[in-house]
């Protein structure tokens, strides 16, 4: 693995890290390594915190197509999100409308929506152009991330 893949990895790993967070906060690393022991089967992939460090900080050579599996099964993500920018593109794309979503707070934006839809079908057009508008928006952000 070349420096350059070493670093994309590395901010591909962080963007992970940023915007998948199931618990309301960001993993340890510890976390990370713990859950993907959990899982793993007999023979399997063997991750340390210092090496997801290392990954981390674009320092590990030639991370195993195990360790990328492994991770992406963590993540919820395609193991391509490691290796196909255009993969890699998509998926930033949807996790960054997750996040904005989360953080708007969808749900109370949602239950109001659906009281206006209810009122016209006037209410269903105007609901659907909140979440085009929520949706260019979450596209824009990863643009500017990416």
């Amino acid at each position: 693995m070349s420096e350059t893949e070493g670093h994309r990895l590395a901010a591909r790993l962080e963007y992970l890290f940023e915007h998948v967070q199931p618990l309301g906060r960001r993993h340890t690393l510890q976390e990370v390594v713990d859950g993907i022991k959990a899982v793993d089967e007999p023979g399997g992939v063997s991750l340390s915190v210092g090496r997801l460090s290392m990954l981390m900080n674009g320092k590990a050579p030639n991370p195993t197509v195990g360790t990328l599996r492994a991770l992406a099964d963590f993540f919820g993500v395609p193991v391509g999100y490691f290796v196909d920018d255009a993969v890699a593109d998509r998926t930033m794309a949807q996790l960054a409308l997750i996040t904005a979503m989360r953080n708007n707070d969808v749900k109370a934006v949602a239950l109001r929506a659906a009281a206006v839809a209810t009122l016209s079908a006037h209410g269903l057009d105007v609901v659907r152009g909140l979440v085009e508008q929520s949706a260019d928006q979450a596209g824009h952000h990863a643009e500017r991330e990416a």
